[in-house]
């Protein structure tokens, strides 16, 4: 909001006003009916409540308005304006107007904005031990090896790649209703438009040896066929010389609906509707909480729910296919954590071998796992167009696009009735966690498994009872996300913690330290805590914070401010890491050494911004003991390492690293005689005699979990 108010000389009269607002129209629109109402009127508190009247009338706001959030941001109008309210008073006390009521102490807050001190920070590192040679770079804080390059534009992500030649643009046509009977797809319109080669749709792979769905259950389909069970669900592609001439092109294909009932968007419909995929529910049960009930002091029911979020990766998803010309052959250069299952899924489809299919990720502009399986929404059509055309074919999303078609994070809903004694210790609990997966299953039963194994956070509660719905409904599929369920599930311990705090009357701190997780405890899924260092981690983190004498300080901020607050939190945490089905917990390396010394490494991890590049390096200069200026690693490509799992679970540097480290290993075994032999030579030595004494100078690495741990 932007105000401008005019006062009669040496009065608090309003001449005149002008309050403008922005986010409540496509445009910034004046308040002019209120502008006309307050001229000549005191401004005062009688005054505030007629600004408040006039401004709900000023400024509606449809219900469909786009970016949501109605409610909110109609009171926040009226917010803003009793902001400006105090701080024009301010402004009349400080140049003492006559006739001006004070403004209270408790209010003075309110009329400024938050000022945050000077930035600073600082990086904390392990200093490495004084013997550890400068070659070795494990524990030291080394610059991301691609940071220079991002940092001035030179990263090359997949569509900065030059051009290939004959390349075309591809363009989807996305379906516009979340329910509906597809009865006619006319793209005539579009193949007449200049430019244009082709129009693709389920039609297009219905005789063998192609297929149109994928997914763990293949209920996602290539191109929707008959019906569309959502918004944003791919009907067809349309391929061309450009990308404007094909989004252009995508625009004009007409495509004829019946609308379908019921059309199920909430958790709420999916549960009145009985709207759940094939396996709900979902249930792990430890203890007698029957009988925990019945002794409890206490029993408290309560429900808690998380919404959606945008992944909002800067680089949106993007593939290139080229096809080499013969035995079915085709390169993929794609945007994905997930670069092995791009490859299986397009070869399933294409109907030929995996082995015929290479994909390649040089860096992703982010990921956060809506890359490691919702890719395949784009790379595949990009695919089977370039297989069908026999030419190399493009297409990066643009970012409506991109969020219409990809999903978010799974909304969530808990309902739950809680056990407890009267100190607040948790024993008993019985809960009931609903996920939104969208209209395909996607990962969602494994974010929901997630979510079930997590609901306690860090606290051990004897006997529980918790079972998971997976909630089918007309939404696009909804993804992995950071934390893959755990998250949605910690908040409902969290939400647990609260109320059982505000009803004994308590700090939720107390109840949090009683509740917490101890050496020997066994969690709701049978796993023994071994090594548990959670309560030491607490204590130390009170202390460090200095948590007690803050807390002070923020209630003493509150008690003598009234709109402005301050507050302290502290949440525990316990969280799963890698895949929770085991065969998932393997990686495997490739490394070469080259006559000349230099090393190339390709191992089955993709670069996303966080580094898994560099740490590799790291790991390979410690393992071979040299300087990282001859290590170098260019891609990740299923044709180096096969089977790759997806860069994803929190366990991408464990596996890959442990998986070069093997096949550093190896190769550091085979130069031993050579360095034994010649202790005074240098690595391009060594390597250069391994050559010539015919000794092989590269090598595989695998590294797979034995056992699955949560920290």
């Amino acid at each position: 909001m932007a105000s401008n108010v005019e006062f009669n000389p040496g009065t608090n009269t309003i001449k005149d006003i002008s309050l403008a607002f922005g986010g409540m129209a496509p445009t910034t629109v004046l308040a002019m009916k209120t502008k006309n109402k307050l001229i000549g009127k005191q401004w005062d508190e009688k005054t505030l409540e007629e600004a408040y009247s006039s401004l709900i009338e000023d400024l509606p706001l449809n219900p469909s308005a786009p970016g949501g959030m109605i409610r909110y941001r109609r009171s926040l109008t009226l917010s803003l304006f009793f902001k400006a309210y105090l701080a024009i008073l301010n402004q009349f006390e400080q140049r003492k107007v006559p006739v001006v009521q004070k403004l209270p102490q408790q209010y003075q807050s309110a009329s400024s904005g938050f000022h945050s001190k000077i930035p600073k920070s600082s990086q904390y590192f392990q200093v490495v031990p004084a013997d550890q040679k400068d070659t070795d770079l494990v524990g030291r804080p080394i610059v991301h090896k691609s940071a220079f390059k991002q940092a001035t534009g030179e990263a090359v992500y997949c569509d900065d790649m030059p051009h290939f030649e004959n390349e075309l643009y591809l363009a989807l046509v996305l379906s516009t209703r979340a329910h509906a009977e597809i009865l006619s797809i006319d793209a005539s319109q579009a193949l007449a438009m200049e430019g244009v080669h082709a129009f693709f749709s389920a039609k297009d792979l219905q005789e063998p040896p192609f297929r149109n769905c994928h997914g763990i259950i293949h209920d996602d389909e290539v191109f929707a066929e008959g019906k569309v069970t959502s918004q944003g669900q791919v009907i067809g592609a349309v391929v061309a010389v450009d990308q404007i001439t094909a989004q252009r092109a995508s625009k004009l294909v007409k495509v004829e609906y019946k609308d379908l009932e019921p059309v199920i968007i909430t958790i709420e419909d999916a549960i009145k509707k009985k709207s759940f995929f094939f396996n709900s529910p979902k249930e792990i049960y430890q203890g007698d909480i029957e009988a925990a009930f019945r002794s409890a002091n206490h029993v408290l029911d309560g429900e808690a729910r998380m919404s959606g979020q945008e992944h909002f990766y800067l680089e949106t998803h993007c593939t290139i296919a080229v096809p080499k010309g013969e035995d079915d052959e085709m390169e993929l250069f794609c945007s994905t954590q997930n670069p092995s299952e791009t490859q299986r899924v397009t070869a399933e489809i294409l109907g030929i071998k995996s082995n015929r299919v290479v994909c390649r990720v040089k860096r992703m502009g982010g990921g956060f796992g809506g890359k490691e399986s919702r890719m395949l929404v784009l790379s595949v059509p990009v695919a089977v167009a370039a297989y069908k055309l026999n030419r190399p074919v493009r297409c990066m999303l643009d970012r409506d696009e991109d969020m219409m078609v990809s999903g978010t994070r799974h909304p969530f809903l808990g309902k739950y009735k809680v056990g407890i004694t009267k100190e607040g210790k948790i024993i008993a609990c019985d809960i009931e966690i609903y996920c939104n997966a969208g209209h395909t299953l996607d990962l969602s039963g494994a974010v929901t498994e997630r979510a079930m194994f997590h609901f306690e956070n860090a606290y051990y509660i004897p006997n529980a009872r918790v079972r998971g719905y997976i909630c089918k409904t007309n939404l696009p599929s909804n993804t992995a996300f950071r934390g893959f369920g755990g998250p949605q599930g910690m908040f409902f311990g969290e939400n647990m913690i609260r109320e059982i705090a505000s009803y004994l009357n308590k700090d939720p701190l107390e109840i949090s330290s009683i509740n917490l997780y101890k050496e020997g405890d066994k969690t709701h899924y049978n796993q023994p805590l071994e090594y548990c260092t959670l309560q030491r981690c607490w204590d130390k983190c009170l202390k460090t914070a200095d948590y007690f004498n803050r807390k002070k300080q923020v209630e003493e901020f509150n008690r003598q401010n009234r709109w402005k607050k301050r507050g302290m939190s502290v949440v525990p945490t316990k969280f799963g890491i890698s895949y929770t089905l085991l065969m998932l917990n393997q990686a495997g390396a490739l490394v070469l050494i080259y006559d000349d010394g230099s090393v190339l490494i390709s191992h089955g991890g993709t670069e996303m911004g966080q580094g898994l590049h560099t740490k590799m390096i790291q790991v390979a200069s410690r393992a071979l003991d040299i300087s990282a200026d001859f290590i170098h690693i260019a891609e990740t490509s299923t044709d180096k390492v096969p089977n790759t799992s997806a860069t994803a679970a929190s366990c991408g540097s464990d596996l890959n690293g442990m998986a070069v480290l093997d096949a550093c290993e190896t190769l550091r075994k085979r130069l031993e005689p050579f360095k034994a032999a010649n202790p005074k030579g240098k690595w391009a030595d060594w390597v250069k005699t391994a050559y010539c004494e015919r000794v092989s100078l590269s090598a595989t690495g695998f590294y797979k979990y034995g056992i699955l741990l949560d920290d």
